[in-house]
């Protein structure tokens, strides 16, 4: 009878508001949890029933059911934090956390707290671990991912970085006319003093100092000394002597220690008539290309046991040419570890593999001819010069560190964690990993705010923040939840007034039943 299925439909009514009622409680309940995508319920009637009437046949509805409970994937605001490894997606796309306790339990999810547990991993509050990829710093300073998808670890501490390249600028005064010292200072050296023989102020125009580091992290002063050299014996009034040492005590090049000890450069630096570096060269043969300038580190332990060029006749000593490294500066080879193995030295650069190369710039690189000789000189921006102003350092720089520890962390837009450590490095360590669905609605909820994927969502697509689609990171912040109260109360409303119109088809159909009992009477 009509009667009994119109109970039904209001059934169908009572059930599907209850249903939507507890999907605008979760989303109520939720409304401060971060990440959180509000849900809406949608309803539809159910196949109707066939009746014949006056006019033919017509159909009655049934009732309804639940067609279905969709999150709501819009942006979420943002909530500014003080923690830097709170992270809001900008966007599409979501986290990547995976459980340590087991294998292949990728889950994603739009709620970015997290933190650096006691191993280092950076995870969610429930212990799941960020997924990302490591970061290497490559030798022009840049870095780059390394490596597939993996679990984000932060290091703690930073090696020591040995240093390979130092520039030195200084401006050298054209108004001195002559040298201050009437030898050489490579001559006037003795390796056998503590610092060397050689004084301010006394055997040279200028100097400066600098600190390098080796590859245990210690530091080393390496000084450079400038005096004018003598235009009535050279012919260059614009001629200018440099040496390079080291403080003989921490040569560990030459045993015994000698005279030598603590040189690792010498030579000469031309200048143009407007003050600009011309050339640079070596104390061997002052008007060739090549340049000989480094004194022998190949031979040990009797390397450079001689006086250095420019001694009386039969005391010269070996002295190499200088090689240049990738930015074609001139390279030097410091001994501040022993030599580990002179036989056998390393194929590339020749030296034993304990050597510190390092490339010394004066504010000018190398350009090479076929043939491999020196064909000019490039002046850079910051350069050493020769202008009528007092002789003082410019600028100098190297990029050697010590060993470091953690200090603060620092996401960029594009999920780039990078570290700050105690010896002035920031290190590039990992970068985030991002993943989007084509349907991200048929996502399965996992609860702890975690999503899991499912056939009809789709595999994830991944790649790191804005590129394949996927949004941008913002740091100190995160996504607030997407429910909107006004709305969702005024839901409530009208859900509740749905509910008390069902029960009232349910009671008025029950009345009507009674009066039909009534009839027997």
């Amino acid at each position: 009878m009509a009667l009994t299925s119109s109970l039904y439909s209001g059934v169908s009514g009572l059930v599907n508001m209850g249903n939507a009622m507890q999907v605008i409680g979760d989303n109520i309940a939720n409304v401060n949890t971060n990440g959180f995508k509000g849900a809406r319920a949608t309803f539809q009637d159910i196949m109707a029933q066939s009746i014949n009437t006056a006019r033919g046949g017509s159909q009655v509805g049934r009732g309804s059911s639940m067609s279905d409970v969709a999150p709501l994937f819009s942006q979420g605001s943002f909530e500014s934090t003080t923690s830097a490894t709170d992270l809001a997606i900008a966007g599409n796309g979501f986290f990547m956390v995976t459980d340590p306790a087991r294998e292949n339990s990728i889950y994603y999810t739009r709620a970015g707290q997290f933190h650096v547990d006691k191993t280092g991993y950076l995870v969610n509050p429930a212990g799941l671990r960020a997924q990302g990829w490591e970061m290497e710093t490559q030798p022009d300073g840049t870095a780059e991912m390394i490596g597939s998808i993996t679990d984000i670890q932060v290091s703690n501490s930073s090696p020591p970085v040995a240093t390979d390249l130092a520039t030195v600028t200084v401006n050298l005064d054209s108004r001195v006319t002559g040298p201050v010292s009437p030898t050489r200072m490579v001559e006037d050296w003795d390796g056998t003093q503590n610092s060397g023989a050689l004084a301010q102020n006394v055997d040279y125009e200028y100097s400066t100092t600098f600190n390098v580091f080796d590859s245990l992290g210690n530091t080393h002063e390496i000084t450079v000394r400038f005096d004018r050299t003598d235009p009535t014996v050279t012919g260059n009034e614009r001629e200018w002597e440099f040496l390079v040492t080291m403080d003989p005590q921490d040569d560990r090049g030459i045993t015994p220690r000698n005279a030598n000890s603590g040189l690792l450069m010498a030579g000469y630096v031309s200048f143009t008539p407007q003050g600009q570096i011309d050339r640079i060269y070596g104390p061997s043969d002052l008007t060739s290309t090549p340049i000989d300038w480094a004194p022998d580190r190949t031979t040990y332990p009797a390397r450079f046991n001689s006086n250095p060029p420019g001694s009386p006749a039969g005391t010269a000593a070996t002295w190499e040419r200088a090689s240049f490294g990738d930015h074609n500066y001139p390279r030097l080879a410091a001994f501040f570890l022993p030599p580990t193995d002179p036989t056998n030295p390393d194929p590339i650069t020749g030296q034993d593999p304990s050597a510190q190369l390092m490339e010394l710039n004066f504010g000018a690189a190398a350009a090479f001819a076929a043939g491999g000789n020196i064909d000019h000189w490039n002046v850079e921006a910051i350069s050493t010069t020769q202008y009528a102003n007092r002789s003082s350092t410019l600028f100098y720089d190297q990029n050697g560190f010590g060993a470091g520890f953690l200090e603060t962390l620092n996401v960029d837009s594009e999920g780039v964690i990078s570290g700050s450590y105690s010896n002035g490095r920031i290190i590039a360590l990992s970068r985030i990993g991002l993943a989007r669905f084509n349907s991200p609605t048929d996502l399965s909820k996992e609860g702890g705010s975690l999503w899991r994927q499912t056939t009809a969502s789709g595999a994830p697509i991944t790649g790191p923040p804005r590129t394949n689609g996927l949004g941008s990171i913002a740091s100190n912040a995160l996504e607030q939840s997407t429910v909107d109260m006004g709305t969702e109360f005024v839901k409530l409303i009208t859900t509740q007034r749905a509910f008390q119109a069902n029960s009232r088809v349910i009671t008025t159909t029950d009345d009507m039943l009674q009066e039909l009992m009534a009839m027997k009477r």
